[in-house]
């Protein structure tokens, strides 16, 4: 039973050093889906004013040829 203890103590900081060594690349990983999340909003936004403009247009290209 003694001889568990120190195993269990070291497996336990083998444990710990592997889930610190792991903390900075889910950090990196996790920067790099906001990254693509907000890049994606962003494209999402510019094409939605390109909608919006060319909507735009049409109606006052309908509006103007009904007068």
């Amino acid at each position: 039973m003694d001889q568990l203890t120190p195993l269990a103590d070291d497996a336990h900081r083998q444990r710990l050093a592997h889930a610190q060594a792991q903390r900075p690349a889910q950090r990196l990983l996790a920067l790099a889906r906001a990254t693509r999340r907000a890049e994606r909003a962003e494209r999402r936004a510019r094409r939605a004013a390109r909608q919006a403009r060319r909507l735009r247009a049409q109606l006052q290209a309908q509006t103007a040829s009904d007068q």
